[in-house]
């Protein structure tokens, strides 16, 4: 069984199949700008937001810790033991 993306008309709102240019229910045309095939999808939030919980995780577990300069730190005195 195939699954079709589906999107919304932007004059009538009800449902077609993604890439058509003219509505099935309505007859009106679609512009390309403002259908909703955009970046926003559920899919594209969801991948997103999965990505970033990975690099959180991965960040928590293994954290960078800043490299200690020599030239920053004053040199150690030995003091003489008795």
């Amino acid at each position: 069984m195939t699954q079709f993306e589906m999107t919304k008309c932007n004059k009538c709102g009800s449902e077609m199949l993604m890439g058509a240019d003219i509505c099935p229910a309505c007859g009106q045309s679609q512009s390309r700008s403002s259908r909703s095939g955009s970046l926003y999808q559920p899919r594209m939030m969801l991948a997103a937001g999965l990505a970033a919980a990975v690099l959180l995780f991965f960040n928590w577990i293994n954290p960078r810790t800043p490299q200690a300069s020599h030239s920053a730190s004053p040199p150690a005195a030995s003091v003489p033991a008795r």
